[in-house]
């Protein structure tokens, strides 16, 4: 399970956690050994004293701390000697980064962890040893964002547009437009963290509340654009306005309604008399004419334009004309306005998604659904 760490990694891991290690009061260090790889061997091991009592503690170097490869590591260790272990050794578990979740899932089976961004729990006999908080390294957190990023993206809002089947590699392909390298590297992805389950009849997500506020804690604005304007309509008018632009077939596929104003139609919490919409630049032009809009930074128009055409991909129509951005995409949207806009984000988990999810609540309608169903007839 180590033989893919590099030695700069390993030898990073044995200072850090014997480091740590120096920090336990009355700590007497009787012999530490940093090994080469090798199966069935952990990739160090530290002998102290505190008092009179001796101590043993090994650890192993993960290439990653997702939930997946940590629930392996201690399936192995729970089933297998490991090689030169004294009884009563504790094991800490090294990895570039863990979540809190895994960090949870590895004490509640007595495992120690300490990642390469300095941050570590570890507890055993009277010791307890813990710092958190530290973030991510940027290697990391780049690496994390690269899943969410818009091609990658395109393969996540597909996944969780449609939960309720096992997607094919070439059905992603096909109906999100990114090559199958990618859906292969995503799909892997995804599986490697514990967000999906595959199978031969393909990959569906298994862990979308998971998956999703790991998007939102590393969601970036788009390479777009937010202009705000003031229009003369309103009531009854606007509505009809916004409902004959988005009813038209061109328009309608580059003018939907966002952020607070799609949460009104799924979960209504904010009370906010603008207007949201996310537009491509043709949308814009469009959306512009009809509602006669002047620039206006406090106006009652909020206006994201994008050409991100990955955003389009999930859309959902709540009533005839009208199309919102999806549900993923607005809890995105609106867990980046602040304190308000996130609490309104987790009511449209709670009274939306969640419920969707379990199948306890009909989906709105998602034209992906019927492309993916017509796909599949037309083999």
């Amino acid at each position: 399970m180590n033989n893919t760490t590099g030695l700069d990694d390993r030898r990073d891991a044995f200072n850090r956690l014997g480091g740590v290690l120096e920090r336990i009061p009355g700590f007497n260090p009787v012999r530490a050994d940093r090994h080469t790889p090798h199966a069935g061997r952990p990739d160090g091991h530290f002998t102290f004293k505190v008092g009179r009592k001796e101590h043993h503690v090994q650890f192993i170097l993960l290439t990653h701390g997702y939930p997946k490869q940590v629930r392996s590591v201690i399936h192995e260790l729970e089933t297998t000697h490991r090689q030169g272990q004294t009884p009563g050794t504790y094991t800490v578990l090294v990895a570039p980064w863990f979540s809190p979740e895994t960090v949870d899932l590895a004490a509640a089976h007595g495992y120690g962890t300490l990642d390469l961004s300095g941050n570590y729990r570890l507890h055993f006999g009277l010791v307890f040893l813990e710092r958190v908080g530290e973030a991510a390294s940027p290697g990391v957190r780049r690496q994390a964002a690269s899943l969410f990023a818009p091609k990658s993206a395109r393969i996540l809002r597909a996944l969780l547009a449609v939960p309720e089947t096992d997607w094919k590699v070439s059905e992603l392909v096909a109906l999100t437009g990114v090559s199958q390298g990618l859906v292969s590297r995503v799909r892997t992805e995804l599986v490697q963290r514990g967000w999906a389950e595959a199978s031969g009849s393909g990959v569906r997500i298994s862990a979308a509340e998971e998956l999703l506020r790991s998007w939102a804690a590393v969601h970036q604005d788009t390479p777009d654009h937010t202009w705000s304007g003031y229009t003369l309509l309103h009531g009854p008018r606007l509505n009809e306005v916004v409902l004959n632009l988005m009813s038209t077939p061109v328009t309608g596929q580059h003018t939907l309604l966002s952020g607070p104003s799609a949460a009104q139609w799924l979960a209504p919490y904010l009370r906010d008399e603008r207007q949201y919409f996310q537009v491509t630049p043709q949308g814009f032009d469009r959306l512009y004419g009809a509602l006669d809009l002047e620039s206006e930074p406090s106006g009652n128009v909020v206006i994201r334009r994008t050409d991100d055409e990955g955003l389009f991909l999930d859309r959902i129509q709540v009533a005839p004309g009208y199309w919102l951005t999806s549900p993923v995409q607005t809890y995105l949207d609106l867990h980046r306005e602040g304190e308000r806009g996130q609490e309104a984000a987790e009511h449209l988990l709670r009274t939306y998604l969640q419920p969707v999810w379990s199948g306890n609540v009909a989906p709105a309608d998602v034209p992906l659904r019927t492309q993916l169903s017509r796909y599949r007839s037309a083999l």
